[in-house]
């Protein structure tokens, strides 16, 4: 593929304005296991026991939540991203201590409680898997009535406004309404949402489909296969045959367009295998970049911040994801679990690097 362009662009980026992205904090443990099958008997072995210790694992503890990592990724990029988020004062200290040096933390609500999620990182089926076990803290109840006349300045001078997270906020669709409503005020401003796993909080798929998406407050939808399933099993009177698509990667693209159809939304749409911009009919899709997997827990943060960073420098949507695949790419195979800068980007392009074989495959057949 030929980069040139996006390259060229990235080594002289022209200003732009900052977005805003909300509302969540969570302290990120992380457990990395070498297979599913493998801890599972241990822990088995342990509980027949009565208990005790299971040693030789590797752990890390990191700033999480989908709002703080994509916010760290975009500043990563030299973008100049804001956040309003919710914890304590606890949070707010461990996010001094863990967040990179210059992330802008005016915008820190420390009237809340601590959000927290242990992931499990390991291997099943050939597949590197991660499963949080989370503490929502008061990212589960951060509603529109909580913002500030400091976090509305911040808003109405924003370029993009990004909410994710929603499916641990039980005041989700209140805050998303309430936000995009202000916010398409300015008819320039960029609205983003991305709804996150809603599989525990099935119930905020309906309010939100009525009162925000299907109302047009939503630009760009971004959004994982798992959670355009959900969004399309909603919008079939919740037949669970579309649940099962799913697990059919040749399905992907179809779900997103029957989502895209029903509400009249643009999805920009990240998978494992290959991105793509579904418009209706309209499909631009590209293979995600092969590379060793070391982390997937934030993956899709990553990817959105890249995404994000596109839209605001006004890319195609084959650059724009192209670019979010890149970023993605760099976290999940750093050594450090760190988001990539420009430069590095910049440095993977210019090697042209291996494309996913599985998506390259699964594009031929759209």
């Amino acid at each position: 593929m030929d980069y040139t362009r996006l390259i060229s662009l990235l080594e002289n980026p022209p200003t732009i304005s900052y977005p805003v992205i909300l509302p969540d904090f969570f302290v990120d443990h992380f457990v990395i296991l070498p297979t599913y099958q493998g801890f599972l008997k241990s822990l088995d072995d342990l509980a027949k026991q009565g208990g005790g210790n299971l040693i030789g694992t590797e752990q890390i503890i990191r700033r999480g939540g989908n709002c703080v990592n994509t916010t760290s990724a975009l500043h990563a990029l030299d973008v100049d991203a804001r956040m309003i988020i919710t914890t304590d004062e606890y949070g707010a200290s461990l996010l001094n201590a863990l967040a990179p040096p210059g992330l802008n933390m005016d915008n820190v609500h420390r009237d809340g409680r601590l959000s927290a999620t242990v992931s499990i990182e390991t291997e099943f089926e050939g597949r590197r898997i991660n499963m949080m076990i989370s503490d929502s803290g008061s990212a589960g109840a951060f509603g529109f009535e909580d913002l500030t006349d400091s976090d509305f300045e911040l808003i109405r001078k924003s370029g993009l406004i990004a909410l994710v997270n929603l499916n641990h906020n039980h005041k989700g669709t209140d805050l998303a309404q309430g936000l995009f409503e202000m916010a398409k005020e300015t008819p320039t401003k960029i609205t983003f949402m991305d709804i996150g796993d809603p599989s525990s909080n099935s119930e905020l798929i309906e309010p939100l489909v009525k009162k925000v998406l299907r109302e047009g407050l939503v630009d760009i939808l971004g959004a994982n296969e798992n959670e355009i399933g959900w969004l399309a099993w909603e919008l079939a009177g919740r037949d669970e045959r579309l649940r099962h698509r799913v697990s059919n990667p040749k399905e992907w693209i179809n779900l997103a367009k029957k989502v895209s159809h029903e509400i009249g939304i643009k999805i920009d749409l990240h998978t494992r295998h290959f991105s793509a911009v579904v418009d209706n009919d309209d499909i631009t899709a590209t293979p995600s970049f092969h590379v060793e997997s070391r982390v997937v827990c934030g993956a899709g943060d990553a990817w959105n911040a890249g995404d994000i960073y596109g839209h605001l420098l006004e890319l195609s949507p084959l650059d724009r994801i192209i670019l979010a695949n890149a970023v993605a790419a760099l976290y999940v195979s750093s050594p450090t679990i760190s988001h990539p800068s420009r430069q590095n980007i910049i440095a993977m392009l210019r090697l042209n690097p291996a494309l996913s074989s599985d998506g390259k495959k699964l594009l031929m057949h759209q």
